[in-house]
């Protein structure tokens, strides 16, 4: 174990191979670094592969006024990073045959009302329930700061809600709520508060000993985290997080996330292949298109964004209150994982976790205008028109290079980008499909004529 401490910066490192150390080293200390060392909060960060820990690097105060470092055992409010583990939690009750994905929650929760489409079990996983979110209810209702109140007050802010955002099914919104109550079925399905069903069925198991989730009472001990926020040339506390859990609640230690990773990646204990079908299975509307977060155009899973992002293939989440800003990401085809816990609320840990991978692997990672192009650009046929187009995207100007039979020779119709998304020309309108396997052209004489990708 090599341990290097120059600036109050200490870095641990499990070694898969001495040069990806050597050359990562000095970028990462580069990228969590700040010039005023303890006088400032900080980050922990752990990058693994094929589950093994490649590294963990840690920086910062978890204690500004007591000069307390961060290292591999402090604990971090996890915000929505949570989320992965109660639907993780869900998972295994569905695994035993205690709980059903497509059960009507209301077989659990009958203090909430009967919506116009049943909600299920699976819909409040997906953010499709419509569920209004919990966190914005508390503040709706006076309450200043989540961290002022307790599960009791959110749930039944929850159960008063007389409709749902849409109908259930229909659509995608992230909500807080739906999170809330999906931890409460675990809760009244396992017979024991969530915390505690937590820690058996998942943090006990995979050995995260320091890891647990809040049950309406704050963090206790000496080596926690508080939340920055800058303030003038110094930081103030914001620990303005809620004290309860399944949209947020879990605290976690970067080693103990190490424990998480290798078991997700190659262990198999919690994360069995049942398990891994329900967390990682993209999700579904009722009419059966995806469910899409925009604007990453990433699919949503069992508390998991899944799918291409700037080139690569990520099974990812973020986290954030007012004090903190965390990511957790999975790289599958590259079995590369890499998690930043920063406590500090002006940081944005999914930049550092990009700027982390590149320094491991390299240029591998392509900025958004260029993925968003590559995304749309590439062959599309009309079996109608029996025409092709070949499309390229630059900025906002969509270029389609058409050819048929018809013609003798290939000719360009060149778009411009609408403020809605679609692309647009003297009397012509075209819109990609959600899936972007295909697009749709209009004018005001042919309506709904379909392009299909072919390459």
């Amino acid at each position: 174990m090599l341990k290097v401490k120059p600036l109050h910066i200490l870095f641990a490192a499990t070694l898969i191979a001495a040069p990806v150390q050597a050359a990562t080293v000095g970028k990462v200390k580069e990228i969590i670094s700040d010039p005023k060392a303890l006088a400032a909060p900080g980050c922990a960060v752990g990058a693994f592969r094929d589950g093994k820990t490649i590294f963990t690097a840690v920086a910062g105060a978890a204690d500004i006024a007591s000069g307390k470092p961060i290292n591999g055992d402090t604990l971090f409010y996890a915000a929505s990073i949570s989320k992965q583990f109660t639907a993780l939690a869900a998972a295994k009750l569905v695994e035993q045959g205690k709980l059903g994905l497509d059960d009507d929650v209301r077989k659990y929760l009958p203090e909430l009302p009967q919506y116009e489409a049943p909600v299920t079990v699976r819909m409040l996983m997906l953010h499709t329930a419509g569920i209004r979110d919990s966190l914005e209810l508390i503040r709706l209702s006076g309450i200043e700061s989540a961290a002022d109140t307790d599960k009791d007050t959110a749930l039944r802010l929850l159960f008063g809600q007389k409709s749902t955002n849409y109908a259930s099914g229909t659509a995608y919104t992230y909500s807080n709520g739906g999170y809330l109550l999906l931890a409460e079925i675990v809760e009244r399905v396992a017979g024991m508060p969530f915390a505690d069903y937590a820690r058996k069925a998942i943090l006990q198991p995979l050995g995260m000993k320091r890891s647990f989730f809040m049950n309406d009472a704050g963090p206790t001990g000496a080596n926690i985290a508080h939340g920055y926020v800058p303030v003038g040339d110094g930081f103030e506390i914001r620990d303005t997080y809620p004290r309860f859990s399944g949209s947020g609640g879990l605290m976690i230690t970067i080693n103990d996330l190490a424990r998480y990773e290798r078991d997700l990646a190659a262990g198999h204990k919690v994360w069995t292949a049942s398990v891994r079908k329900i967390m990682l299975t993209p999700g579904t509307l009722t009419n059966g298109r995806p469910v899409l977060v925009e604007p990453t155009k990433l699919a949503y899973g069992g508390g998991l964004l899944i799918g291409p992002r700037n080139g690569q293939n990520f099974v990812m989440h973020t986290g954030g209150a007012e004090g903190f800003r965390n990511i957790y990401a999975r790289l599958p085809d590259r079995q590369l994982a890499v998690a930043v816990f920063c406590n500090r609320g002006d940081w944005a840990s999914e930049k550092k976790a990009d700027a982390i991978i590149e320094a491991i692997e390299g240029d591998i990672l392509i900025d958004e205008p260029k993925a968003a192009a590559m995304d749309l650009e590439g062959r599309y046929v009309s079996d109608e028109l029996q025409a092709t187009y070949d499309l390229s995207l630059a900025g906002d100007e969509l270029t389609a290079k058409m050819s048929s039979p018809y013609a003798a020779e290939k000719s360009i119709l060149a778009f411009k980008r609408n403020a809605d998304g679609s692309f647009g020309t003297t009397g012509m309108r075209l819109l990609f499909d959600e899936d972007r396997q295909g697009f749709t052209i209009k004018t005001a004489r042919v309506h709904a004529l379909h392009f299909r990708r072919v390459g």
